[in-house]
């Protein structure tokens, strides 16, 4: 599948079932919670589990389902992500391509600034969060 923002794939998972994530602005892909018994099985509602960058490898491997359209650049453009510097352990927010000096206080609840392969998100998705990154190290 192509990153066209706004359009819903999906992706087999071991288990036989089905993934969906919608392509948001940048890397990000919003993945539902809504797990499909088959390719047509498709949320109808941007209930998202959450919402990572995801290599283009990735999304290339997810077939297009549905070309959703969205009613404001804000529903398709990701949250606010944490970073923490592996050197100086210092804090910040990435936002929409800016990087923020921030703190732990403000970055604890963020998703971690990370780029995924598919197969963990099928691994987080189906309840193994080995791959999760936390702010808390």
């Amino acid at each position: 599948m192509r990153r066209i923002v706004g359009n819903i794939g999906c992706f087999k998972m071991p288990d036989g079932r089905y993934g969906f994530g919608r392509i948001f602005q940048e890397t990000a892909v919003a993945f539902y919670k809504h797990i499909g018994v088959s390719e047509g099985d498709i949320p109808q509602t941007e209930d998202y589990a959450f919402i990572v960058g995801v290599y283009d490898s990735g999304v290339r491997k997810m077939k297009l389902v549905e070309k959703r359209a969205y009613s404001s650049i804000e529903e398709v453009t990701a949250p606010s992500m944490s970073i923490k510097d592996p050197i100086s352990g210092e804090y910040s927010i990435y936002k929409e391509g800016m990087i923020i000096p921030s703190d732990y206080e403000e970055c604890k609840e963020l998703e971690v600034c990370a780029v995924w392969e598919l197969e963990h998100i099928i691994d987080r998705l189906l309840g193994d969060n080995k791959w999760t990154p936390t702010i808390n190290v």
